[in-house]
């Protein structure tokens, strides 16, 4: 009974946290909302098709992680937090990669993927709270479909989206393959651009307290793993990225009225949810 107690009493706090909070975060959050309007619904449908195919080469060079628990517990944080990303037209969908390197990906279309390697180096739920808020907002924001055009409208590489749909050959589907290629070097080798990073820390800092989490949690995991998707090139012996995302990071908690909040941790559902794992 001890662990359900815990949990309930973790889910209580949250919530008070969240309607203490949301009044600071809220307006910013619902820029991403707003966004949706922006774009067609052939776009939406492209970008989650290019993302499916994205996420299956990520899961050939990191398969899931065969662990029922910590999957369904990191599902249902990541759904909780999706209610406050504002692209309520996509559904987020989580998974854990069998990898002891610290790292997360997320793909176009709400496909987001966290390393065991990266979850062992946490102490709370907040910072998983965090660290999934921060790859939403890649996808919130449309990082890589802003960077690569994956665009539906004529002149792009999704402009025969429904021959695509059907199973393409020739030249459309070698269209999408470079495509691919191109963002899989984004994930796996260059990074994303350092103010994508930036804008990506500071939305999903204000998903993650929206949903009541420590504003605090994601600087304190940044801290601890001293790095976390860091771009090569992004990175100087003067001044490094982590550096920049830790100052930037403070500037955001002062500007939202969020420096010194508590929030929620669970730190107890954490463990109980993490221990022999």
């Amino acid at each position: 009974m001890k662990p359900r107690r815990s949990s309930a009493l973790c889910v209580v706090l949250v919530l008070l946290i969240a309607g203490a909070t949301l009044g600071a975060s809220r307006s910013r959050v619902r820029i991403s909302a707003m966004q949706a309007h922006q774009y067609s619904q052939a776009d939406i449908e492209a970008e989650v098709l290019f993302g499916r195919n994205l996420a299956a080469r990520i899961l050939g060079n990191y398969p899931l992680w065969d662990n029922p628990k910590i999957n369904r517990y990191v599902n249902l944080v990541g759904k909780s937090l999706s209610f406050q990303a504002g692209r309520g037209e996509l559904i987020f969908t989580f998974g854990v990669l069998d990898s002891d390197r610290i790292n997360a990906f997320a793909t176009p279309g709400g496909y987001i993927f966290i390393t065991r390697g990266a979850l062992a180096q946490m102490v709370d739920e907040a910072q998983l709270a965090a660290v999934l808020g921060h790859e939403m907002a890649h996808v919130v924001e449309r990082h890589m479909v802003r960077e690569l055009n994956l665009n539906a409208q004529d002149g792009s590489a999704f402009s025969g989206l429904s021959a695509m749909i059907g199973g393409a050959t020739g030249s459309l589907r070698s269209s999408l393959e470079v495509t691919l290629d191109q963002a899989a070097m984004i994930l796996f080798e260059r990074g994303y651009r350092l103010e994508d990073e930036l804008a990506a820390d500071r939305d999903g800092i204000l998903i993650a307290a929206s949903a009541g989490y420590a504003p605090s949690a994601l600087g304190n995991y940044l801290k601890h793993v001293d790095r976390f998707e860091v771009a090569p090139q992004n990175t100087s012996e003067d001044h490094p990225v982590i550096e920049e995302r830790l100052s930037a990071i403070q500037n955001i908690l002062s500007t939202n009225g969020l420096a010194g909040l508590s929030g929620a941790r669970c730190e107890e559902r954490w463990h109980e949810t993490m221990s022999n794992h």
